[in-house]
């Protein structure tokens, strides 16, 4: 009796430690069927836009209110390929790519440190309410993909990684700390180390560290949030702010951001960006729209976005909660270049 006591107790011992940690898989796959035209280049029926996503998520509760996460993000099918006959296995998948970061949340709020989203990337998921897979404003040197019509590969215009209306690196190295949510406010600010050894000299334009600090409002209906991100590193340094908000209806939801950018040490705005989306549930699914514009300077546009404008439309039917289907169109007009971007696709989206 006393052996069996003893047992039922190093078994509860293990399955209380077991229910302490926990580890969860999430991801999801996007294959399209279409035709893409740049300028005056066009595509014949082409599978298209390869693109997904698979993640592992870890929790442990360590008691008293504190846990440890951690989060390992990868893409499946993000690496160009010019090759019309190989499939998306031909493309790498990197451990890690998109997201690899530890965090310690509490009542003190959160900390993380890693690869983890900025917070420009997470505020495209507030202003782009649109909920059609097609790529949308972000614009950086990470989005970039292939401009060749024919190679099966989302095509970004003209070889041109800022054919978007939205400035904002989508993924760095980082410290970050976030406040706790009170009466639906939060706040947060992350620093970006250079990742360059000092010479010696001291900070200069390579080695100085980015700053962002961002302001969320979450309540009902409302989400809003502002960001002002300083970055101060590479040949290109700039001061950038984002703000944009989302409001549920109940028949219809909205999106906007707008966005200015200065060069650092100027008073010149090299751009502004504003973009609009709506969701408009409709049977089974919903529509989405959007519409961007982008004005740059010659000063600096290329380093910080073309003058540009998007106009996307499209129906997403929900064949159930994790499969649906898309008929999207997505115009990209680069204003003074032969490199517009016309897409026309059929998309069946997993996620899981």
């Amino acid at each position: 009796m006393k052996k069996s006591l003893i047992a039922l107790a190093a078994l509860a011992a293990v399955t209380a430690a077991s229910a302490q940690s926990s580890v969860t898989v999430s991801g999801a796959l996007v294959l399209a069927v279409g035709s893409t035209e740049i300028g005056t280049a066009s595509s014949d029926l082409q599978i298209v836009r390869q693109t997904g996503n698979i993640g592992f998520d870890g929790t442990e509760d360590l008691g008293g209110g504190l846990k440890a996460s951690f989060r390992l993000q990868s893409a499946i099918g993000a690496v160009a390929t010019t090759d019309t006959t190989t499939s998306i296995a031909a493309n790498r998948t990197i451990l890690g790519d998109r997201g690899a970061y530890v965090s310690l949340s509490g009542g003190f709020g959160g900390v993380l440190v890693g690869r983890a989203n900025t917070s420009v990337r997470n505020q495209m998921g507030i202003a782009d309410v649109s909920g059609l897979p097609v790529v949308s404003g972000l614009s950086a040197s990470s989005s970039a993909a292939t401009t060749t019509a024919d190679n099966g590969v989302y095509v970004n215009g003209g070889s041109d990684a800022n054919a978007r209306v939205i400035y904002g690196d989508t993924y760095a190295n980082q410290v970050a700390y976030s406040t706790p949510t009170i009466s639906g406010f939060s706040a947060s600010i992350g620093i970006v180390p250079s990742q360059t050894v000092s010479t010696g000299v001291g900070d200069n334009s390579i080695t100085k560290d980015t700053a962002s600090y961002t302001l969320n409002y979450s309540n009902g209906p409302l989400n809003a949030s502002y960001n002002f991100t300083d970055s101060q590193t590479g040949a290109n340094p700039y001061k950038q702010t984002t703000v944009v908000a989302s409001y549920d209806l109940g028949v219809m939801k909205l999106g906007a951001a707008h966005q200015s950018i200065r060069a650092a040490g100027t008073d010149v705005s090299p751009g502004n960006g504003t973009m609009l989306t709506a969701n408009v549930p409709v049977g089974p699914g919903a529509f989405g729209l959007g519409y961007g514009r982008r004005t740059a300077t010659s000063q600096t546009s290329a380093s910080f976005g073309d003058d540009v404008k998007q106009v996307f439309v499209g129906y997403k039917y929900n064949l159930s909660k994790r499969t649906a289907i898309s008929a999207t169109y997505n115009n990209i007009d680069r204003t003074g270049t032969t490199t517009d971007v016309k897409e026309t696709h059929i998309l069946v989206g997993h996620s899981f």
